[in-house]
């Protein structure tokens, strides 16, 4: 054991050697000497510093100075950090292997693009499928510089503006969305004020994964995203956990990848007020939902749903409210005039009982 440890100790020494032969020739005043690191028992300033800063870039951040306004502080607050993590856990290429399963799986079944068209037609169609939307998840990833900009109202207007939709903020009655010549007219930096209040995304191509950019809109009351081919529950999961305290106004018309499981959600929407679901026949139960929706909150207006089962009425003595025709027939009531009438006569005549009344115990009261 000895003479083994001696000729391994000799190897690294010639090695040693060797490269030190090897390395350019530089003159001592020039040499920097070597950086050695000690552990005194306690950190350094620079080390608490770098700490500090290192746990700042994962907490929140906020549009105002330290310990002023605290109040309005409280408007601005949001984790980027945290966001980008999320995403990155998420739109990772090895997050669906899992194990040395999933590993052998892909490197046993994987067949190139070109013999799955010529043997494999099905499977070259879900490639380009899944590829398509790779490429259109990759569009909307999340973009931590940009909500450090601009902040997440201006952020989430820009990334909206930028693919078919439109936003309208708190204040404007006019939508805000990208001119002919494709421009915006909304600040590039960020400017306090400028708050979503309404977001109109309908027929876009808004994935699952775009929605980390809506993030942190604490005014939004109004939300349409109809006809959107991406929106399913998983993407009414996410909406009703960032909205619940505010939205008042939701459109969910002709998401065809929506089923009662994603409309069964829809009762966390504290503040919901107008539910507009046309165009969702393939939903099954849609009418046990939304008498369920309205035991939740029965001051839900819901259209384009016909929920109502009319054929109860039938038979009953309420079946005249089954004719479009009807109207309600109030019954003739007592003559106004001549109820004003009788009224001022039975005035009078009290006012006349009351003064001679009056005269009598006047009249009385002098002979005594």
């Amino acid at each position: 054991l000895d003479s083994l440890h001696s000729e391994k100790y000799n190897g690294k020494m010639l090695v040693q050697r060797c490269s030190g032969l090897l390395r350019p020739y530089t003159p001592a005043a020039t040499r920097v000497p070597p950086v050695n690191s000690y552990w005194w028992g306690h950190d350094t300033v620079e080390d608490q510093a770098g700490r500090e800063k290192a746990k700042r870039s994962k907490d929140v951040i906020a549009w105002s100075k330290p310990g002023e306004a605290l109040e309005e502080k409280k408007e601005y607050i949001w984790a980027p950090a945290r966001i980008r993590s999320e995403v990155e856990s998420s739109n990772s290429v090895f997050n669906k292997w899992t194990g040395t399963t999933d590993f052998f799986a892909f490197t046993t079944k994987y067949r190139p693009r070109l013999w799955n068209l010529m043997f494999y037609p099905e499977k070259y169609m879900e490639d380009t499928r899944l590829r398509s939307y790779n490429k259109l998840a990759l569009s909307q990833e999340f973009v931590q510089d940009r909500l450090i900009a601009l902040g997440p109202d201006l952020a989430a207007a820009h990334f909206l503006c930028h693919r078919n939709c439109r936003v309208r903020f708190r204040g404007h009655k006019e939508w805000t969305q990208l001119t002919a010549t494709g421009d915006l007219n909304i600040p590039a930096v960020y400017v306090a004020g400028w708050y979503i209040e309404a977001i109109d995304c309908s027929e876009s191509q808004i994935l699952y994964e775009g929605l980390q950019n809506l993030k942190n809109l604490h005014y939004i009351k109004y939300l349409d995203i109809s006809y959107c081919e991406h929106i399913d529950e998983w993407c009414i999961d996410r909406l009703s956990g960032e909205y619940a305290d505010t939205l008042e106004y939701l459109n969910i018309s002709g998401c065809r990848n929506l089923n009662w499981n994603g409309l069964e959600v829809l009762w966390r929407f504290k503040k919901l007020k107008t539910l507009v679901i046309k165009d969702m026949e393939h939903v099954v139960d849609m009418t046990m939902i939304c008498l369920l929706l309205l035991d939740v909150h029965p001051n839900l207006k819901i259209i384009g749903a016909d929920y109502i089962d009319t054929k109860l009425l039938e038979g009953t003595e309420q079946a005249h409210l089954l004719d479009p025709n009807w109207t309600p027939q109030l019954e003739a009531g007592a003559d106004v005039n001549a109820a004003t009438t009788s009224t001022a006569t039975a005035d009078s005549a009290e006012f006349v009982t009351a003064t001679e009344q009056t005269k009598s115990s006047q009249s009385s009261a002098g002979v005594s």
